[in-house]
């Protein structure tokens, strides 16, 4: 096999790798905010809960092939099922060449394009750095995802998902630096975090929404970002060090505005009310009290039924619009990652990285 071959074989491995994962981060994103199991029960229509058989569970080819349809009861599907399996499997394979191409690279220069690999040259591949590096900057790019799209759905970051997130990727800055990863497996890799710039990015990212929060606050009187933004940034400076914090944090802040402007102007359903938001519940005590079973005291419920009809009554202005800032918060620590050594070191801080 040619040095290309290799590496394209593995490469579609770590795209249908991540199509799978892809497929399971459907239902954390759908089961964890709803208070549900996300092993009990199995994957089933929401519609007529006819449980789905592995043969139409085939992560993208099975929504494709059923056109986003239940077989038995012709519901539709979401097409963002699809779609989460799609970008989860891209964003692994994107991560494979970042961790991977480089030395693919190396062995396959000296050699005349297309001629075989020899085998001693396969063997020299730190196969299980490589792997330990993919799957840890895996697990981050994972939890991006899951992020993303239950603060798209709810507004919501659950502290489930940050707060090991953060954890494991301090682990991981002492891992990739660790006697585990072999010589040379990280030349190349951007960006180069330490477990010192692991652990200074952690608390500056939590620090610097903390401020920003009360900033806000003291200028408008209202909150302007939630603390599950404060967790994510802590996340963001765990994984990607804390040079890039300035960078995630005007990039996101960046693309939020637009976004919310093209929102604005097309209608988009991810924007809503400030009102809105603020009285929105979350959906885990909602299911709590539903588990229970138990029905609000007289008193709130007489409360509720007030504050209801003396909404019902008066004639407000519309809040200012409420944008999720988290999904742009992952947006940019995934730019980051992957596209942070071309950006300059204006952009990138890379100098920084290699003073701590």
């Amino acid at each position: 096999m040619t040095t290309e071959q290799v590496f394209f074989i593995t490469l579609g491995f770590a795209f249908v790798f991540g199509a799978v994962i892809g497929s399971f981060l459907n239902v954390v994103i759908y089961r964890v905010p709803a208070g549900l199991s996300v092993v009990s029960p199995g994957s089933r229509c929401p519609s007529c809960e006819t449980p789905i058989r592995w043969y139409d569970n085939i992560p993208i080819l099975s929504y494709l092939f059923l056109r986003g349809r239940c077989r038995h009861c012709q519901a539709s599907f979401s097409p963002r099922y699809a779609l989460v399996e799609a970008l989860t499997g891209v964003l692994a394979a994107g991560l494979w060449l970042k961790v991977a191409g480089p030395h693919f690279q190396m062995i396959g220069a000296p050699a005349r394009l297309g001629a075989p690999l020899p085998a001693a040259d396969v063997a020299s591949l730190p196969w299980g750095s490589l792997a330990l590096i993919f799957g840890l900057y895996f697990f981050f790019l994972a939890m991006l995802v899951v992020i993303t799209f239950v603060d798209l759905d709810h507004y919501l970051i659950p502290h489930e998902f940050t707060i090991p997130t953060m954890i494991v990727g301090v682990l991981a800055a002492w891992l990739l630096n660790s006697d585990l990863i072999a010589t040379g497996a990280l030349a190349g890799f951007f960006p180069p975090v330490t477990l010192a710039s692991s652990l200074i990015g952690l608390f500056a990212g939590a620090l610097a929404v903390i401020a920003i929060f009360y900033l806000y606050f003291a200028a408008r009187g209202i909150e302007g970002i939630g603390g599950g933004d404060l967790t994510l940034m802590a996340v963001m400076g765990a994984w990607l060090g804390w040079p890039a914090l300035l960078f995630v944090f005007f990039a996101s802040s960046l693309q939020g505005i637009a976004a919310a402007g093209l929102g604005a102007l097309f209608n988009a359903s991810f924007l809503r009310d400030s009102r809105e938001v603020m009285a929105m519940e979350d959906p885990r005590e909602v299911a709590k009290r539903g588990e229970d079973g138990t029905e609000l005291e007289d008193t709130e419920a007489a409360e509720s039924k007030e504050d209801t009809e003396d909404a019902e009554g008066a004639e407000e202005a519309p809040g200012a619009l409420a944008v999720p800032f988290g999904p742009f918060i992952a947006l940019a620590g995934v730019q980051f990652l992957f596209f942070g050594e071309f950006l300059g070191p204006s952009l990138s801080m890379s100098y920084l990285y290699y003073g701590i």
